[in-house]
Parts: structure tokens; sequence; C-alpha cells
């Protein structure tokens, strides 16, 4: 050779060596040089298959495939996303509603999650039918099985970031599943949720885990299951030796890559379909308030969720823990428990039977729960209509996040017609579900409703709601002409537009009505005892017409006289012996206090004339009244809720008038009055203790305390314990209890207090419950009960007393809040358990501190009397039939959070309350 010479010496691995080669081949030749990648791919692609290329082998090429997938959109929805409660679903929104191709990256990246669990199970059962895990593949099978654990918590922790219904209760649901562990359970829960409770711990960590540490931990596996792949080489088919390959080796490439990649573009392909046609839901934010919400989680872990029925108790732990637990394990031993090397499937009944029967076990379970949900009308109707909710809310415009009260919502100029039109908007309740400004809330919002239906339509609309409407509680709006011009000029300027031009439009009675699936046809929530606890906590304090808010040009009403006569009304009835003096609430019914904030006086009116079943089970009958003084009643409850209405100024300004006086009865009166509510043995009326209840006690205790007469005790003590409910003012009698006023003068006082402590059976049957009170305070019942019609005992209830005594009752008709002595403190573990109770929100519906009530369920006070810790635990935890449907869900809590909820609730009717 020339010395002169010196080009290389040709590669023989590169072939024949081109004097003018491409561009394309220059510039891999120079990343080969540097990288090695042509010995890399001929490494990876030239892999022998024993007995060739198959379809068979193509879904573990598919799942890493989809895994890529995944990663790409997943990186593009997180380029918008904020994870935190306050803006994760309204990130998730802007995604859906605003950014280009939003909304199918979401359902490409929504329905993979899917596709990788279906992929994952048919890779499991080709590799387990084929025994591919047979020959020294034990690492490799185990490999695969961790995986397929973090694929399943890859699916579960995206799940919960969605933060909207459906998330929020599957993830409260999950994190409990991880609270059942033994020993560990209870930190490994705090460790998910960051805390007792779901908030921005929880969908920060859930964050964290779906976004950097899980796909993490696939990417390692990924590695380690490759490598373990091509180290004990491909196992070929089901009749191929799985130690020593006998058959004729085919190479990877081409054609099982042409294969793989056919399948992978077909997954793919129907992926994307599915995307664009039938683009993935996103309902309303989460509520963790609402109680009706049915909580079910996605197709792959519904057999989980009907697995869990059919555990309670102690027996828990079996069903959540050891079982699965059990199982996992099995399946990561399979390959040292089956060592043989026969591997087609007819040969191994065994292993074949039991993986099988664990597949029809879960597919029947699953089937069992869609069924069940079917079969129940009530369950069906209330998912019908969540899935209603999240198509509405899906096609509403979107609506960005604010701090601000008026969610983001900019304040419109409004003319005096559209002032106007707001003062008949909050005082008719509308706030309460549509939300403040109409932003929304319960019902959709009502911020473009201007931009879908004109003036006319829409005032057809709020006198004849559709069917839809009205399912969801939409009642039609009696109003005049002039008030209905100025709330349609209101709805239109929350959209922006013009309130006058709205105010000026006519108003037709003929307008036709908009598609009942239009989402201005939404609804609001329906006036029902259960679900006043959502609505109460968002809506804001109502203005009651005809309060200096209102407009100048709405007609003024005597207000003052007309609450006025709905309070003699109310006292006549004796409604403050379930309801409480001045609405305040006793253990036998809820407080009125909330509900005239609540609720409008039209939704007032339609439940005093029909009572829900709740109201019903607890003994509510229907008011038959007039017109007129339905209107005071309705006018008197609405003024309760107001501080310094007309009736607080009515009774500082008569501190003589007694709650119990009535006017003279006729026998007229008489045959109007309905039937008063029932004494119906149950928590509430059981407890009327000493020491269960606050109204009780302080009752007795003022009673106690003032110099009145014996008398007057015993009448504070029988009127607190709602006595008067059945039994009548001063004991006259009613259709539900007879007169005590004859009775009691034919027993002795020692009888008469057997009687109160031990009722006979007929008593029992008739609702009377036994009366547990202190012997000063039974004394002084006994004998008001033994002067019941005598001269001294008759003017009681009309009778002023003196300024400086005044009497029990007419202390707490004064300020009923004002006279209750401080609580006792409370323990470390009844401090955790008030904490509990205010973070799960439970004093929307039971008042703060458990103490009121409120319309949507009854107060606490006096349960954990009736209730030993054990029975109230187990009843949070499993609600009867009656709570469940008032609206009462599981207390999903682990056992040191339950413990010391059961606490809280004990001591709520241990706490002495005294009046001063």
């Amino acid at each position: 050779m020339n010395s002169e010479d010196t080009s290389p010496l040709p590669d023989p691995k590169s072939g024949p060596r081109r004097d003018n080669p491409t561009l394309p081949a220059r510039l891999w030749r120079w990343i080969d040089q540097r990288t090695g990648a042509d010995q890399i791919l001929h490494r990876s692609l030239y892999e022998p298959i024993p007995g060739g290329a198959r379809f068979a082998y193509v879904f573990g090429s598919a799942l890493l495939f989809i895994f890529v997938s995944q990663i790409i959109t997943g990186i593009c929805l997180a380029l918008y996303y904020v994870p935190s409660p306050m803006t994760a679903h309204v990130s998730l929104a802007y995604i859906v509603k605003e950014v280009a191709a939003g909304s199918f990256l979401r359902s490409l990246h929504s329905y993979g999650s899917s596709a990788m669990i279906v992929v994952l199970l048919l890779h499991f059962l080709q590799t387990f039918l084929y025994g591919s895990y047979k020959g020294k593949r034990e690492l490799l099978w185990i490999s695969g099985c961790t995986l397929a654990l973090l694929i399943l918590g890859m699916a579960f922790t995206g799940y919960i970031l969605r933060w909207d219904q459906k998330a929020y209760f599957a993830g409260s649901v999950g994190t409990n599943i991880a609270g059942q562990v033994p020993l560990i359970g209870e930190g490994l829960r705090r460790l998910l949720r960051g805390g007792a409770t779901m908030g921005a711990l929880t969908i920060s960590r859930f964050y964290v885990l779906h976004v950097f540490v899980i796909p993490a931990l696939i990417f390692l596996f990924i590695a380690t299951h490759v490598f373990l792949f091509r180290k004990a080489g491909a196992a070929g088919p089901m009749h191929e030796d799985p130690v020593s390959p006998r058959l004729p080796a085919e190479m990877f490439y081409p054609n099982q890559v042409l294969i793989d990649m056919g399948f992978v573009l077909l997954v793919m392909g129907v992926l994307g379909m599915l995307a664009h046609f039938f683009p993935v839901m996103l309902g309303p934010a989460a509520n963790p308030t609402d109680t009706r919400y049915l909580p079910r989680p996605e197709w792959f872990y519904l057999p989980m969720f009907q697995w869990l029925k059919y555990w309670e108790g102690w027996r828990t732990v079996i069903g959540i823990v050891i079982i699965p637990v059990i199982l996992i394990a099995l399946l990561f031993l399979l390959p040292f428990m089956d060592r043989g090397l026969e591997r087609r499937p007819w040969r191994r009944p065994i292993p074949v039977g039991g993986v099988f029967i664990v597949l029809i076990g879960l597919l029947w379970l699953g089937m069992t729960s869609h069924l069940d949900d079917l079969s129940d009308p009530t369950i069906a109707a209330q998912l019908t209509q969540q899935s209603e909710q999240e198509a509405a809310y899906f096609h509403a415009p979107f609506r960005p996040y604010s701090a601000s009260p008026s969610g983001g919502v900019a304040a419109v100029p409004l003319d005096a017609v559209a002032a106007h039109g707001k003062t008949i908007f909050d005082s008719h309740g509308c706030n309460g579900c549509h939300g403040e400004s109409g932003i929304g809330a319960v019902g959709p919002a009502l911020t473009h409703i201007s931009s879908q239906f004109p003036p006319p339509q829409l005032t057809a609309l709020l006198k004849a709601p559709t069917a839809k409407m009205k399912a969801g509680g939409m009642v039609p709006l009696t109003l005049n002409t002039a008030d209905t011009t100025a709330l349609v000029s209101y709805l239109t300027a929350l959209g922006g537009t013009s309130a006058s031009s709205a105010a000026s439009a006519p108003a037709s009675e003929s307008s036709p009505l908009p598609p009942a699936t239009s989402e201005a046809a939404a609804h609001s929530q329906t006036p029902s005892a259960p679900a006043l606890a959502p609505a109460a906590a968002s809506a804001p304090p109502k203005t009651r017409p005809g309060t200096p808010a209102a407009s100048a040009s709405a007609p003024v009403r005597n207000v003052s006289a007309q609450v006025t006569s709905g309070e003699k009304i109310y006292q006549s009835r004796a409604c403050f012996a379930c309801h409480g003096v001045a609405g305040i609430g006793t253990p036998r019914a809820s407080a009125l206090t909330v509900v005239g904030k609540q609720l409008s006086a039209v939704q007032i009116t339609a439940l005093l004339h029909n009572p829900t079943a709740k109201m019903k089970a607890g003994g509510m009958p229907p008011v038959t009244v007039s017109d007129p003084e339905l209107a005071s009643l309705v006018a008197y409850i609405k003024s309760l809720g107001s501080t310094g209405g007309t009736t607080a100024r009515h009774a500082a300004a008569q501190p003589a008038k007694q709650p119990n006086a009535q006017p003279p009865r006729t026998p007229a009166t008489v045959a109007s009055e309905p039937a008063q509510p029932p004494s119906k043995p149950g928590p509430a009326s059981r407890s009327r203790t000493s020491t269960s209840s606050p109204a009780t006690t302080s009752a007795s205790t003022s009673a106690s305390s003032s110099p009145g007469s014996s008398d007057q005790r015993g009448a504070a003590i029988f009127n607190a314990n709602g006595c008067a409910a059945c039994h009548g003012l001063g004991g006259i009698g009613t259709a539900r209890a007879p007169a005590l006023t004859k009775f009691t003068k034919t027993v002795t006082p020692v009888a008469l207090t057997t009687l109160l402590h031990h009722p006979t059976k007929k008593m029992t049957a008739g609702g009377m419950p036994p009366v547990n009170l202190a012997q000063t305070d039974m004394s002084a019942l006994v004998a008001y009960l033994q002067n019941l019609g005598t001269p001294a005992s008759a003017p009681l209830a009309a009778a002023a007393p003196s300024p400086s005594a005044p009497s029990a009752a007419s202390s707490i008709a004064s300020n009923p809040v004002a006279k209750i002595a401080p609580q006792p403190p409370m323990t470390k573990l009844e401090s955790q358990g008030k904490l509990i109770f205010q973070a799960h929100r439970c004093a929307d519906c039971h008042g703060t501190g458990g103490m009121g009530g409120t319309a949507a369920a009854s107060a606490l006070a006096g349960t954990g009397a009736t209730f030993p810790p054990a029975l109230l635990a187990q009843m949070l935890q499993h609600p009867t039939p009656p709570m469940q449907k008032g609206g009462m869900p599981p207390v999903s809590l682990g056992s040191p959070d339950l413990k010391a909820l059961v606490a809280y609730v004990s001591y709520i009717s241990a706490s002495k309350s005294n009046f001063q």
C-alpha cells in the first residue's frame, strides 16, 4: 500500500463504501460514529422469535406506544393545569372549552387510560395462557405485575385531578380504602390526603404522584422488563419448550414490527375517533356538601366498588385488605407455584381455572353494580340527573375563576327597573340555586341567558317552566306585569346587555317555549329538606319584599302588621312546641330561623301546603288556613331569620307577651286547626333529659332560677319539651292526644311521676316517650299538670309577669342566644371531633356546632344521650333508611377520626346550657 494513501479501510459491518453518499446517509453515518445507533437498532430489531411473528404478540408493543401517547398528551395538558382545589377544575374547564383542540387532547388522554387497562388485561391473558412466565422468567413476570399495579395507580391518581363531583367522591372512597389497612392504614390515608380531609394537599400530592413519581417508576420498570425479556428471550408459541426452543426462529424485524405497528395504528385511530366524536364530559366542580350525589367510579374500578358493599364493620378488613392482598400475592408467586414446563392451558386446569374464576367474578361484580343502579328507580333517576348536569356544564360557556364574591362577573350598571328586578331575584330565593348575581351554584349560571333567549321567551319560561325545569324544582313565578318585566330586565342585564332595552321589551304570554335541552332550561334545587344544606352554603341572606332595599316602584305593604298576625297564628297553633319560641328549634324539630333565609315565600308556602316526606315523618301536617292567614304566617317565618327584624323589635317592645298566648278558641277555629305533629319515639323525642338537649335544659334551668311560681316553672318545662304539640296549650287537648285538665287531677303525684318516667303501652303507641328530668324539674312539671284547669293555672298563658320577674318563655323569646351560659371546655378528642365536624361541613345540615339544626336536618343535641358511642359510630358509617332518605351519606373516616367525631356529638348532648 502506498504510504501516501491515507484513506481508511472499509468497515466490513457497513458494507461497500460509496463514493458519493446522499445527505441523509452522511448524517446517519455521522450520528452512528458518535453514538453507535446502528448497532443499537440492530440489537433491538433483530430479536429472534421462535416460531415466527404472530398477532398474539402485539399487546406488549401496543402498551408501550399507548404509554408514550399518554406522556405526550399529559405534557400538553400540564401546560395549562393548575393543581389546587380552587383552580384545578376551572383550569381543566379552560382546557376543554377554550384551548384549541383542548377537548380532543383531554379526551384522548382519558380514553388512553382506559385503553391501557384493556390492552394490559389482554397482554396478561396472552402471557398467562401461553405460559410465557415459565423457564427462568420469574423476574420478568414479577416486573410485569409491578407495571400492572403502577398503571392502575396511574389511572386512579389522574382521575382525582379532575376535581369534579365524580372525581372528588371517588377519591374520598379510594383513600378510605387505603385507611382500612391494619396498623398503617390511618397513616397511609393521611399521607395520601395530606390530612384528615380532602383538600389542597390532597390534590397536590396526587398531582406529584401522577406526573412525577409513578411515571418515573413506570420508566424504570419498563427498562427492567425489556432487559429481562431480552435476557430470557421470547418464549414462542404455547407448544414450544420454554427453556430450549426447538422451532426455527424469525427476526422481530420486519414482520413482527409491521404487525405491531398495524395494531398500534388501529388502536390510536379508534381512540382518535372516540375523542373527536364522543368527547369526555366534565362535570361541575366538586361540592363536598352535596349529600344527594351518588359517586360511581370508572368502569375498571366498578367491580371493587360493588365488592365493598358486601363487607361491613370489622369484616371490612377481610374484604378490602386481606382477600385482595392474597390474590395479588398469588399473582406474583404464580411462576414459583406453577413450575412445570407444560405451557398448554388445557394441561394446567388449576391455575387457569383460578384465574378465570377471578375474571368472571370481576365481570359479575361490575355488571351487578350496573344492574342494581338500573333496577332502583330513585338511583337511576339521580344518576340520570347527574349525567344531565355533566352535559349541561360541559356545553355551558367557560367562566373564569375569580376570588371575588361575585365570581368574576363584572358589575353591570343597573337602571331603576333592573335594580328592582334584582330585589325580586334575591327576595324569591333565586340566588339560592343560581348563585349571587346569577353566577351559578346548585343550578346553572344565568350570566349568558340573554344571548340564548329574548325577553319574550324568557318571560314565558318564568311563567311556564319546562318539564326539565319543573323536575329540578323550578316553580312558576306568579308576578304582576311590572315585577316580571323588572326581573327579565335584570336577567338580561346579567349578560352585559342593556337593561333598559330588556325592560322595554313586551312580555308576550304566547311566546314559544325553548327546547328543554337548552342550558337555560336548567333547574333550581328542589325545595325539599335533604337538599337545603347545599343551597344554604351558597345562598346569601334574602331581602324580603317591602323592606327598604326594595325599589320605590314596588308596592309598599304593612309588613309589621302582617308579621304580627303571623306570629299570633304561629303561637295559636302551638308551632313553637316543635320549632321553639321564635323558631329557634327544639329536639323535636329543626329551627326556622334559617328557613327564611334559604327559601323564598313561594317555596315556604308550597312546603306548608305540601310537606315533604321527611317533614311528614317528623309529624308535620299540611297547614290548612285561609290565604291571608297563610301569607301572614309565611311573612312571620321569613322575619325570623332577619337580624333586628320586626319580630325582635316586637318582642323587645312587649316583654310581657308570653309565647304560648293564644287568641280565644271558638268551635270554628278548633275545627279548622290541623292535627298537631305526633311525638314519635326516636332519637329526637327520646332525648328529653335535663342534660341531653340544650332547649330542655335551658328551659328547665331558667324556670328553676326564675322567681316565679312553681306553675310558671312547670309551664316552661311543659312548653320547652314540646308537650303542647300533642296535648295542646295549657293541656286542653288536641286531635292528637287527650286533654290533661281533668286526668291529672285524678292521679296522685307519685303515680303521675311514674307514668311520665314509664308510659304505658297505649301511651307509647301514641308517641309518648319517657320523660327524664331532674327531680326538681319533674316535681315542677307534675305540680303544673295537676293544677291544669284551675283558676290559678288558667291565666298562665296570657298573664303578663312582672318586669322584675320575667318567665322562662319570655326570656327565651326576647333573646334566646344571649341567655345561654358558656359550655364546659372540650377535651382534646372532642376538640378534634369539632374540627372534623366543621371540615366535613356537617353544620350545613345540622346547624352551627350541631346545636340549632336547619331545615335540612335536626339538631344533634340529645343524640349522644340516646345512643351509646358504639351504636352512634355504626349509624354514622351505615345510616338508617330514614337517615338516608333525609340525605345523610355514610361517614367515611378512619377509626381515630370517627371516635373523635362521636365524642364531639356526645359532647353536644352532655354540655350544660344554662339560662342566666
